[in-house]
């Protein structure tokens, strides 16, 4: 009904609000690798990291530091115009991936060297591929809210009235230009992010929402 809570009231016991943060978690830590992997191999970012890229040379922020306060923009924005798009999962996204991002780029720039060969670039931005979208594929398979850019692409076309699909490649659009503008790094991986990260992400989260829902007990999914 109008105005009640989207998740259902089963989704708020204890064992089911552990297992679904624990889901979201391990979903943003491979986010944070998958980023990880784009930065480090410098072969061109998925939209938004390559954004994020362009917000940090501007501002002089570390990657991580850049994604949170990306993702803190956006959360706001829904905040003051779609606020029912908020659950637990969209504020553990927004303020822990940025972490993650950055411990995983000191890791990689240290097993990598200071000039890794063209080969193991392309197996880290594959990596990367695979990592964004299990990882958002994970996290959104917990149904406890979606990511703050997601919902930010959701309140524009519902304000709008773009379809979603159409609003979707004009914010990537934006994402790319205003990435390659701040001196974020746009090549063959921003089309690799554009291109594969949805259907690796579609798969898992129909896989994974099964799952997790009987781990959380037995809460059909919606």
């Amino acid at each position: 009904s109008k105005g009640s809570c989207p998740m259902g009231k089963g989704k708020y016991t204890l064992r089911s609000n552990v297992v679904r943060c624990l889901v979201i978690m391990i979903g943003v830590v491979i986010c944070g690798f998958g980023a990880a992997c784009y930065v480090t191999a410098n072969l061109g970012s998925d939209p938004v990291t390559a954004f994020v890229q362009g917000l940090g040379n501007v501002f002089h922020l570390s990657f991580g530091m850049a994604m949170n306060v990306f993702n803190a923009a956006c959360f706001l924005l829904i905040l003051i115009f779609n606020r029912k798009l908020i659950n637990i999962g969209t504020i553990l996204y927004t303020f822990s991936l940025g972490f993650f991002s950055d411990m995983f780029i000191s890791l990689l720039n240290q097993g990598m060297g200071t000039s890794p060969g063209l080969a193991i670039r392309i197996v880290v931005i594959i990596a990367g591929t695979l990592g964004i979208g299990i990882g958002l594929g994970l996290y959104q398979s917990a149904e406890f809210g979606i990511g703050p850019s997601d919902a930010l692409n959701q309140t524009i076309s519902a304000k709008t009235k773009i379809p979603l699909r159409w609003e979707r490649i004009i914010f990537d659009g934006v994402m790319v230009l205003g990435g390659f503008l701040m001196g974020g790094v746009v090549f063959v991986g921003t089309i690799l992010g554009m291109l594969a990260v949805g259907p690796i992400m579609a798969p898992t989260i129909t896989a994974c929402s099964k799952l997790v829902n009987r781990w959380a007990g037995g809460v059909p999914a919606e």
